[in-house]
C-alpha cells in the first residue's frame, strides 16, 4: 500500500466555503499544505502567539482537523507552542477532540484570517496575487503592542550594579546573556558571604538563592556555567585543605596500627577521619549522601546543574528523595537523618544552601510536577527565548576566551570570601525605614494586585519573593562593602541596592508568572481555566474608546456589562483614567 501523501489528498480536495466576514482574501490556488507550512515557519521564527485567545486555538485546530484529518497535529503543536502555557498532552488531547466533533465551520480561511492579524505575510513574492478590488482593505497589526512573552532586565539595573558584577556582565553579547550573568553571579555570590546575615519577618536570614534558567533547547541558557568559575576557587581551596587532611589521616591511622601492635593490652586512641570539605554539592547523590556532605560543610554548599533532570531524577529515586530537606534549607529550617553505616544521628541545625539549575519547561515539569508543590515558589525563574537569528560565533576570538575572563574575575574573590571569614560575629544587613517603607508600599501593591486579577496559585511565590529580593539586598550591599573597605558588623543598604533588588524582582515576577503557566493544576483535568480580567485589561491598547474595548470584550466572550464593571474596577485601581466622554488611557504599571 502506497503511504499517504497529504498533498496528493490536498490536490483533489475541494475548497471549502469560508464566511467572508473572517476571510480577508480569496485565496489564490496554491497547494494548501504548502501555504500553511509557509505561514508556520513564519509564526516559528517571529515568536507570535496567535492562540492567546482559547477561542482562536479551538478554531485553529478544527480548521487542521477539517483539512488534514490526524495528519495536521504537527501543524496544531507548531502553532500552540508559540503560546507561554503550551502543554503538549494537553495539546494533543484538544487536536483529538477536534477530530472527533463535528464540522464548526472553520476551515484554513480562519487560520490564514489570524495569521493575517497578527502580521504574518504569507504569499511568497513568485505567487500570483489577486488585483487589489479582490482584497479586504488590510489593518496593519500593532506589532509594538505585541507583549515579549519574557522581558528583560531594566538597563538601570546595570548601571549602579557593583564593580565586580559589572566586569562579570560586560561580556556579554545581548541583553539576555547579560541577565543571564547577572542572576548566575548573584547566586553563586550568595552561596560564599560567610558570616552576612539579615532579619526577615523576625527570623534570622541568609543570602541564599535558589535560581531556575528554563528555555528550548540549545537557547544560550548553558552560558551560565561561566559563573561557576567566580566561586570555584574557594571550592578547589577546600578540596586542597581536604586532601591535606586525608594525607594527614593515613599518616596518623598509620602510626594507629603501629601502636595498636605494639602495645598489646592497650588500645590508642583512634584518629578521627576528616571531613569532605567542597562547596559544589553534587545534586545526583543519595539523601544522605547529601546530607553527610552538608553536614561535613557546616551546612553550607553550592549546587550547580546545568541539567534540571539531574536532581529531578535524584528526587525520584528510592534513596536520593531529599526534596523535602532542599525546600527545609531554603528557610534554614533544621534538617536531621540518621547515618546508619556509623550509627550516628546527625542534625544540621542551619542549612544555608544556594543553588542553579538550568532546563527546559519539561525539566520544570519533571522537577516540580504541580503547582502546589513548594519547591516552585522557593525559586527565582528566569525564561529565556529561543535565538531569532544566528549569531557570530567567531566575534571576539582573538582574545582568550570566556573561560580565562571568568577565570580572572574568579581569583578576586578568594579574598573578599577570607574578608568575611574573619568576622565571627557576623555582618548584619539593614534597611532604614524609608527602603522598608518602598519594599512594602512595593510588595503590598504587587499582592492587591494579584488579589484583584484573581491570580491564584502564585501567592506563595510572591511571599517569597520578598524574602528573595531581601537575599538579593544582602548579596549588592556586602560586595560594595567589599570593594569600598567599609565592612562594618552593622550595615545599611544603599538606596541604590535597594532600587535595582526591587527593579529585578519586579522583572522575575513576570517571568515566574509565564513558568507558572507549565505546570498543570494538582488533581485538574480539565485546561486551567484563563483569568479573563487580566486578558481584557492587557488586551486594551494605550488609549481607546468606549466602543473599542467593547469590541475587544466581545471578542473575548465578556459580556458587555461584565466589560463595564471591569472597566470601572479598573480606573478605581488606577490601571485606566477616563480622559473625556467614552475616552480611556492604559497607564503605565505603577513603578512601585
Amino acid at each position: 500500500m502506497a503511504l499517504f501523501n497529504p498533498k496528493d489528498y490536498l490536490s483533489t480536495k475541494k475548497d471549502q466555503n469560508v464566511n467572508e466576514q473572517q476571510q480577508p482574501i480569496n485565496l489564490p490556488s496554491v497547494n494548501e499544505w504548502e501555504r500553511v507550512e509557509q505561514v508556520i515557519q513564519q509564526i516559528e521564527a517571529s515568536g507570535i502567539d496567535i492562540t492567546a485567545k482559547y477561542e482562536d486555538w479551538l478554531k485553529i485546530g478544527f480548521a487542521f482537523a477539517d483539512a488534514f484529518g490526524s495528519t495536521g497535529s504537527d501543524f496544531f503543536h507548531r502553532v500552540s507552542r508559540n503560546y507561554s502555557g503550551y502543554d503538549h498532552k494537553q495539546c494533543q488531547s484538544q487536536y483529538q477532540h477536534c477530530l472527533q466533533s463535528k464540522k464548526n465551520g472553520a476551515t484554513l480561511g480562519t487560520f490564514f484570517f489570524l495569521a493575517e492579524q497578527a502580521g504574518i505575510i504569507f504569499f511568497r513574492h513568485n505567487e500570483r496575487k489577486l488585483p487589489i478590488q479582490h482584497m479586504r482593505p488590510h489593518t496593519p497589526t500593532r506589532l509594538e503592542n505585541i507583549k515579549p512573552t519574557a522581558p528583560k532586565l531594566p538597563n538601570d539595573v546595570f548601571k549602579g550594579l557593583p564593580k565586580f558584577l559589572k566586569a562579570v556582565v560586560n561580556t556579554s553579547s545581548s541583553e539576555q546573556e547579560r541577565d543571564l550573568l547577572l542572576l548566575g553571579g548573584l547566586t553563586v555570590i550568595s552561596a560564599c558571604l560567610p558570616n552576612v546575615y539579615g532579619i526577615y519577618d523576625q527570623n534570622t536570614v541568609y543570602p541564599n538563592l535558589f535560581l531556575f534558567v528554563t528555555a528550548p533547547a540549545s537557547s544560550g541558557k548553558g552560558r551560565i556555567n561561566l559563573c561557576r568559575r567566580l566561586v570555584a576557587p574557594i571550592h578547589k581551596q577546600k578540596r586542597q585543605a581536604a586532601d591535606a587532611q586525608k594525607v594527614q589521616y593515613e599518616v596518623e591511622m598509620a602510626e594507629y596500627h603501629e601502636l595498636k601492635r605494639k602495645r598489646k593490652g592497650s588500645t590508642p586512641q583512634k584518629p578521627s577521619k576528616p571531613k569532605e570539605e567542597m562547596l559544589f554539592i553534587p545534586a545526583n547523590s543519595s539523601a544522605t549522601g547529601t546530607f553527610e556532605l552538608l553536614a561535613n560543610n557546616d551546612g553550607k554548599g553550592l549546587i550547580f546543574e546545568t541539567e534540571g533532570d539531574t536532581l529531578a531524577q535524584a528526587f525520584k529515586s528510592e534513596y536520593g528523595n531529599y526534596s523535602d530537606g532542599f525546600r527545609k534549607a531554603f528557610h534554614h529550617e533544621a534538617i536531621s537523618y540518621y547515618r546508619r553505616t556509623d550509627s550516628e544521628y546527625v542534625h544540621i541545625e542551619c542549612p544555608q544552601i544556594s543553588a542553579i539549575l538550568t532546563g527546559t519547561p519539561d525539566q520544570v515539569l519533571s522537577l516540580m510536577p504541580d503547582s502546589e508543590n513548594g519547591l516552585f515558589s522557593r525559586f527565582i525563574f528566569y525564561k529565556m527565548e529561543r535565538q531569532k537569528a544566528w549569531r557570530n560565533v567567531f566575534a571576539n576570538s582573538q582574545g582568550k576566551g570566556l573561560n580565562h575572563t571568568f577565570e580572572l574575575l574568579g581569583q578576586q574573590y578568594p579574598s573578599y570570601y577570607q574578608t568575611l571569614e574573619t568576622f565571627t560575629d557576623g555582618i548584619k544587613i539593614n534597611l532604614e525605614p524609608h527602603h522598608i517603607d518602598q519594599f512594602n508600599d512595593f510588595f503590598s501593591k504587587q499582592y492587591d494586585r494579584f488579589l484583584f486579577l484573581q491570580k491564584t496559585g502564585l501567592e506563595a511565590s510572591l511571599l517569597r519573593l520578598g524574602l528573595i529580593c531581601y537575599r538579593v539586598m544582602m548579596v549588592l550591599s556586602t560586595i560594595r562593602m567589599l570593594e569600598n573597605n567599609t565592612l562594618s558588623n552593622k550595615k545599611t543598604c544603599d538606596d541604590c541596592d535597594v532600587e535595582i533588588a526591587l527593579s529585578i524582582t519586579k522583572t522575575l515576577l513576570v517571568h515566574t508568572e509565564q513558568v507558572f503557566l507549565y505546570l498543570p493544576e494538582k488533581k485538574l483535568t480539565l485546561p486551567r481555566k484563563r483569568n479573563y480580567k487580566e486578558t481584557f485589561l492587557d488586551e486594551l491598547p494605550s488609549s481607546f474608546s468606549t466602543r473599542e474595548y467593547k469590541n475587544i470584550a466581545e471578542g473575548l466572550q465578556i459580556p458587555e456589562k461584565t466589560a463595564e464593571r471591569y472597566i470601572k474596577q479598573f480606573i478605581g485601581k488606577g490601571y485606566l483614567q477616563r480622559i473625556g466622554h467614552g475616552q480611556y488611557l492604559h497607564l503605565p504599571k505603577k513603578e512601585d
